[in-house]
Order: structure tokens, then C-alpha cells, then sequence
């Protein structure tokens, strides 16, 4: 399964698939379940899940409903990450995080081609997943990413799971479900406001 093996330009050809198939996506809105798995310990992944929604371009909503309750959301110029426990916001500027990332890609602001080297399946991150399964290595080198793979439907091109891997060997997986596209979602789901009883922290600014 995957991209072992395939000639250089018929994995140029599921790449350029991927981008279109995405990039002709206006919204979507569906569950989240995410798991994160760290090399330093023994226990099993960490899971949480959620709502996700999205506009293009730029916009996203992810709605964390456990373990706890947290909400990421991005209009795409800010980015809010809002933990109701702590009645604290963090702000964030989208630009300095999302350039060259799988990040970017997601929110509709990145190209496939332009910020990743497609490359063989280095690791089973994906494994037990119906569909294709793409390994990517993003071009400008980061601390939190070392490379990322996309589960995608073999027919449709459709994300089903997206795969991050940092540099220390932790990884997480997000698998999207009950996808619904080209919604209406109205722009002021994807602001927040910041009260007056909120701990606000500028991070990266």
C-alpha cells in the first residue's frame, strides 16, 4: 500500500490529484479523532476528538470535545487556541506558523508540489488504512515536523488521515469522519472574541 515503488511521475500525478481534489473543496465539516503517540513512553497514545470545520481560504475551526474541552480556531490572518479550564486565550499571527507546513495545506494557503518532496513509506504510521497513503518531507526543515503522511480515498481523493511526525520520533494522526462538503458556514464561526475574564497570552508575536 502506499507510494512504494511507484514511477517518479505517477506519484507527481496522485500529488497533483490530492492538491486539486482539496483545493476544490469550499468547506467541510465533520469529526476529528486524533491520536498522539510519544517515543519517550511506554503508555499508549494520548486520543481526543472533536468538530472540525473549515472555509477556504484559511479558515478553520477545531472544536476539542475530549478529554478536555479546548477550541483552536483561525480566520485566517489569527490564530486563538482557548482553554475554558484556564479561561485563557493564546493569540497567535497564522504567517509564522503556517509557511511550508502541512499546516498551510490544510488551510488552503500551501501547494503539495511547491513545500514537500514526495518519498517512500519510511514508517507505518497509517497502517490498517483503507485507500493511498503518500509520505511527504517538507522542503524547509522545522523542529516540529520531520515529515508528514496523507490517507487519502482511492477514488475520490478525499483526506481521510493525516499523519505528523516531529523530529524526537512522536507522532499524532488525525482522522477525519462523517465528512460533509461545500457547506454554508458563515466567516464569524471562525472568530473569536476575547472577554475581559480571559488570561491572554501573544505567543510568537
Amino acid at each position: 500500500m502506499g507510494s512504494v515503488g511507484q514511477p517518479a511521475a505517477e506519484e507527481k500525478h496522485l500529488l497533483q490529484l490530492i492538491q486539486k481534489q482539496y483545493q476544490s473543496i469550499r468547506s467541510f465539516s465533520g469529526r476529528f479523532i486524533q491520536s498522539s503517540h510519544r517515543a519517550d513512553t511506554e503508555t499508549g497514545p494520548k486520543k481526543a476528538e472533536g468538530l472540525v470545520s473549515y472555509k477556504r481560504p484559511g479558515k478553520m475551526r477545531w472544536l476539542y470535545e475530549a478529554p478536555e474541552e479546548q477550541l483552536l480556531v483561525t480566520n485566517g490572518q489569527t490564530m486563538w487556541l482557548y482553554d475554558p479550564l484556564l479561561e485563557n486565550v493564546t493569540v497567535q499571527k497564522l504567517e509564522k506558523i503556517t509557511e511550508g507546513t502541512a499546516l498551510s495545506f490544510l488551510l488552503g494557503l500551501g501547494n503539495l508540489q511547491a513545500d514537500f518532496i514526495h518519498r517512500e513509506i519510511s514508517k507505518n504510521l497509517l497502517i490498517g488504512k483503507d485507500g493511498l497513503i503518500v509520505e511527504l518531507e517538507p522542503k524547509k526543515s522545522t523542529a516540529n515536523l520531520a515529515f508528514i503522511q496523507l490517507n487519502v480515498h482511492p477514488e475520490t481523493y478525499n483526506l481521510q488521515t493525516i499523519a505528523l511526525m516531529d523530529q524526537q520520533d512522536n507522532y499524532r494522526t488525525i482522522q477525519l469522519m462523517n465528512m460533509k462538503y461545500n457547506l454554508e458556514i458563515e466567516d464569524n464561526f471562525f472568530e473569536f472574541t476575547v472577554t475581559n475574564d480571559m488570561e491572554v497570552i501573544e505567543a510568537g508575536n
